[in-house]
């Protein structure tokens, strides 16, 4: 009895892969099959992709396991946290809002949240929206605290934490510059303006009326949330559970299943809630003060691809990676979910529409690559500022490029693959691209600009240390830090963060080798 029901459920799995494909070509399965071999998963966490064309699947397949410790498969209806895909939602919630006349995204956040009143600049819903508001972001915030991601951390406590900001970042529209807490911000609106919690509005507005019975926002950690697939990181004992206690949702937070995925993406082509209006504000565009267009629209982002418009978005958190890419001139969208850190999913979602779109796309160029010189390569030298008290260094030596962190004297080497550009093939989908006032340092989708600086730090013998030392308090995140002397340096503690040494870059200005700290 026991072998049959094993049977039966094998069976299951096994048409579940196999129902969609059985009308594609042999030469197409093969070359999907050698793609996603690329990819091998053996006794591990895995991947669930599906290729939906017309709003139907047309292509799924699922590989390993949803959970290692009691071995369950991974399957049609295996639920995963999708990361930032989960945004597209929260801008189509807002968006279901203003269509009702009950706010507007061009007004200003104080209408709906006035305990942000204190604040230096106007904000706009909108510029939480395209992420150009200048807002801290709550993940670096929490780590001031001490907080980590594998805290039990509610929505309630980051909203608390967001609305004690007392200034900003940079001005808003001034740049872009990609931050989660726009978007917690906005299912606080959703909240308000609704007068329902933003799980509940999304259940009765979205999911309930596109059919997506798989899905919810969990913002309430002791609801039990069925057939969800855990997370893990590779290490070298093998794989380690990475746990996501967190119950913050707007920029994250959602849990779905590749099938609910592919019912949402088909809203946008054959309409069963929103309208007109609603869509094509969300595949829009945004500019920034300086009528600059970034390629980030509302909760989407969009650029071309080998001749195809494709309009995506992609996810991550804790140890899920999830994609999700419309071509809406071919009524195609690509749906993937891993639950294993190391797993990216862009040569995948890119590599399917190569493959089922094939006809289609056009062959790119042949780039025509560069031999650099030392003595070309002297213009790119130099200390660049990616973010605050985050600095790197560009090295020219011997005809190649090198990538250094500041401070450091471990050096990378930059491969050259075009004019001004060079691969940073240590991290997936990276390079540098240099302009007139500095280089651009793009990662998988995001582009983050660094600016050429010139520091000229002071010795710590130059620096009265006494000057800093004592007790240093922050009332909007609520913590403490020391700075104290040790070995002739400033260190500063903390009660749960680990100790950090201070690294003068210029008067009255440190820098530390932890991102949340930075400068």
């Amino acid at each position: 009895m026991k072998n049959l029901i094993l049977l039966a459920f094998t069976t299951v799995i096994l048409n579940a892969s196999l129902f969609a494909r059985q009308h594609l070509s042999e030469n197409t399965i093969q070359k999907v099959d050698s793609l996603l071999s690329e990819y091998p998963i053996s006794n591990g966490p895995g991947i669930s992709v599906a290729v939906i064309k017309d709003g139907k699947a047309i292509f799924k397949r699922h590989k390993g396991y949803a959970n290692l410790e009691h071995r369950i498969l991974i399957t049609d209806s295996t639920k995963f946290v999708i990361g930032s895909i989960a945004k597209q939602f929260t801008a189509f919630a807002i968006l279901l809002l203003e269509n009702e006349g009950l706010l507007s995204i061009d007004n200003s956040i104080t209408n709906y949240l006035p305990e942000l009143n204190h604040l230096p600049h106007k904000v706009t819903i909108k510029q939480l929206m395209n992420h150009t508001s200048g807002f801290r972001d709550n993940t670096n915030l929490n780590n001031l605290k001490g907080r980590t991601d594998e805290d039990l951390i509610s929505q309630e406590e980051v909203v608390a934490l967001l609305l004690r900001q007392k200034s900003l970042n940079f001005t808003p529209g001034s740049r872009f510059q990609y931050c989660n807490s726009g978007y917690i911000l906005l299912a606080e609106i959703v909240k308000r303006v609704s007068g329902i919690s933003f799980s509940q509005f999304t259940q009765e507005k979205i999911f309930k009326p596109l059919k997506m019975h798989q899905s919810v926002f969990l913002d309430d950690p002791t609801l039990m949330v069925t057939n969800k697939a855990d997370s893990y990181i590779k290490q070298k004992d093998g794989f380690h559970y990475i746990p996501l206690n967190r119950s913050v949702v707007g920029s994250t937070g959602l849990y779905t299943t590749i099938h609910d995925l592919g019912l949402w993406a088909n809203n946008f082509e054959n309409q069963t809630i929103g309208n007109k209006t609603i869509f094509q504000k969300m595949k829009t565009k945004s500019s920034l003060n300086t009528g600059e267009i970034i390629p980030y629209a509302l909760g989407q982002e969009l650029k071309n691809h080998k001749g195809l418009d494709v309009i995506f978005h992609g996810g991550g958190d804790a140890g899920f990676r999830s994609y999700l890419l419309r071509v809406p001139s071919h009524k195609l969208t690509v749906a993937i979910s891993g639950n294993f850190e190391s797993f990216n999913p862009l040569n995948i979602s890119y590599g399917l529409v190569d493959i089922f779109l094939s006809k289609n796309i056009q062959k790119k160029k042949k780039k025509e690559v560069p031999v650099y010189k030392t003595k070309d390569l002297k213009k790119f030298e130099g200390d660049y500022k990616i973010f605050n008290g985050f600095y790197i260094t560009i090295e020219a030596k011997s005809d190649t490029l090198y990538f250094k962190n500041y401070g450091s004297e471990e050096k990378l080497k930059l491969p050259t693959i075009g004019e001004n550009e060079f691969l940073f093939p240590y991290i997936h989908h990276s390079k540098f691209r240099f302009t007139k006032d500095g280089l651009v340092w793009h990662l998988s989708d995001f582009y983050y600009p660094g600016k050429k600086v010139f520091l000229n730090p002071p010795k710590y013998e130059e620096i009265n240390i006494s000057e800093y030392t004592g007790v240093y308090r922050s009332a909007e995140v609520e913590t403490s830090y020391t700075l104290i002397t040790e070995d002739n340096q400033i260190k500063m503690t903390h009660n749960y963060n680990p100790d950090l040494l201070l690294e003068p870059i210029s008067k009255d200005v440190f820098r530390t080798n932890q991102a949340y700290m930075g400068k």
